[in-house]
């Protein structure tokens, strides 16, 4: 049947014949509105979205929320829960088994009170998070798997450390807890490392020297003929074997503050350099002649040679010992991306000892003014120690990733620094009866004696060191290492710098050889080897 037509002679008057259709009847108009969203009239549950490392929370509906309920191991269907309940992480959530691991163990699923009820439609409301009571179970295991945390990834045969926390307050405890001692084997670590260090080494002046025959003085400094046997160029820079051992402890359960004990030392390095008349004919020790009523002038002691010695001999021996201690604590300072920052202070100790001895023997031939055959010994002796005590500062960096660690130490110790010089000088004749006398060459009544003075002085040191996790609970290490002392004495320093002596006897002025107590930053540097035990 056709519908009769409405003609309307003016479209305003249609326009507000369809709004007021509209009015009238909302429901009927929307009802007939076609649309390809889903019927507001059928209800379609919310559903949590959770991401992988969390598990949607089982509740059941009740008409509203009116009070918490106890989240227990019952299967139940999930819903939507209010944002302000709470929801917890549990663990995190696989899709298989649990990764395999040597050191993996279940820890306790927690549960905690929870609001269910239908959901909400219309605006969410956040608030703070509801606290109570948190009831401890055993893990839950179901369709999203076991519930498992490990201490480390898979590393060959065994496990490292994962990246990140790096045991700094992990357990939510605060870093300056009060510290104790434990003797559990946990609370301990330390490494045993082969030290291959390298001194600043010493720099002695001309101390034996040797020139040809028709020379007018033969090993006179200046000549250019003269040729140096000792002295004008480094001794006791030679590498040496030493070795460091470090013992630390944690002072809380956060690991967040330790105590660290560390000593070692760098071997001991000599010198040695022996001539004789049967090698080289010509064997002198120079030096600057003051003698009072003489002509200042370079000047050589003979000790071979042909018609003056029938023999002659010489030798220099030098000799130089490091070693060090220190202790100090260290406090949990910033940690971040598997790496930690600890600032330490503590006590610092430091000794450094050289020595340097030139002796020579002689016996007098036919053009010696002393009688055939007598012998004639000379020697000169220096001995310089420096020991350090202070107070120390800096850093300590550690950074572990996967099987890999790296650790670093920046630190300076400042404080009193003793040194003192012994210096010995002898002469002795023997024609039958031996007569000896407390004068050598470059060590006489002058500057003879023990000297002790004290002045400040710093001793930096920086180490860093790479580890690989090769055995259980053990790294081997690899690192780099250098510490110095400021304002040092050394054996050079303690020689008359122009070799000046005065032989007469008793001297009058000048006062030459003089005492001096020359001082520069003395270092020793090098690489390291070794075995750390990491809790």
């Amino acid at each position: 049947m056709r519908l009769p037509s409405v003609h309307c002679s003016h479209p305003l008057l249609l326009k507000l014949a369809i709004f007021a259709s509209v009015m009238a009847n909302p429901l009927v108009v929307s009802g007939q509105v076609r649309t390809k969203k889903p019927d507001r009239g059928v209800y379609r549950p919310p559903v949590v979205m959770a991401d992988d490392g969390f598990f949607e929370v089982a509740t059941e509906e009740e008409e509203s929320a009116t009070g918490p309920e106890r989240v227990t191991d019952a299967v139940a269907r999930p819903s939507l829960v209010p944002r302000n309940a709470v929801v917890k992480q549990v663990a995190y959530e696989t899709d298989s088994e649990p990764i395999d691991s040597r050191e993996a163990y279940l820890n306790d699923a927690y549960s905690g009170d929870v609001y269910s009820g239908d959901a909400y439609s219309g605006d969410v409301y956040s608030g703070d998070a509801y606290s109570g009571d948190v009831y401890s179970g055993d893990a839950y295991s179901g369709e999203q798997g076991a519930i498992a945390y490990y201490d480390e990834p898979s590393c060959g045969l065994e496990s490292c450390d994962s990246p990140g926390c790096d045991s700094l307050s992990c357990s939510g405890c605060s870093p300056w807890a009060n510290s104790h001692l434990a003797f559990s084997s946990d609370r301990w670590f330390g490494s045993l490392e082969l030290l291959l260090m390298f001194r600043s080494g010493d720099y002695p002046p001309a101390l034996l020297t040797t020139g040809p025959a028709d020379a007018d003085n033969p090993g006179q400094l200046g000549d250019p003929d003269t040729e140096m046997l000792v002295g004008g160029e480094e001794i006791l820079g030679d590498m040496t074997a030493g070795g460091r051992l470090t013992i630390g402890t944690w002072l809380d359960d956060c690991q967040s503050r330790s105590l660290v004990v560390r000593g070692w030392l760098a071997g001991k390095e000599s010198f040695n350099y022996d001539v004789d008349q049967s090698t080289t004919s010509i064997i002198t020790r120079p030096f600057f002649n003051v003698t009072t009523g003489e002509v200042a002038q370079q000047d050589t002691q003979v000790i071979a040679t042909p018609g003056f010695t029938t023999f002659g001999a010489a030798n220099v021996n030098a000799s130089s010992e490091v070693y060090g201690a220190d202790l100090s604590i260290r406090q949990h300072l910033y940690s971040r991306f598997g790496g930690t920052v600890d600032a330490l202070y503590g006590y610092q100790f430091m000794r450094m000892n050289e020595s340097l001895s030139i002796s020579s023997t002689s016996t007098a031939g036919a053009d010696n003014p002393l009688p055939l055959g007598s012998t004639i010994a000379v020697s000169d002796s220096f001995d310089a120690e420096n020991e350090f005590h202070g107070g120390q500062l800096g850093l300590a960096t550690r950074y572990r990733e996967g099987c890999w660690s790296f650790r670093s130490l920046w630190k300076v110790a400042f404080g009193q620094l003793s040194r003192q010089a012994e210096l010995v000088g002898s002469t002795a004749i023997a024609n039958g009866p031996v007569v000896t006398e407390p004068n050598g060459l470059l060590v006489r009544s002058t500057n003879a004696g023990t000297t002790t003075d004290h002045t400040f002085s710093w001793v930096p040191e920086l180490d860093l060191s790479l580890g690989w996790h090769q055995f259980p609970n053990f790294d081997v290490t690899f690192g780099y290492h250098v510490i110095a002392m400021t304002d040092a004495i050394q054996a050079s320093g303690l020689i008359d710098p122009e070799l000046a002596s005065n032989l007469a006897t008793p001297v009058e002025d000048p006062l030459r050889p003089s005492l001096e107590m020359r001082d520069k930053t003395f270092y020793v540097h090098g690489l390291h080897f070794g075995l750390a035990y990491i809790y």
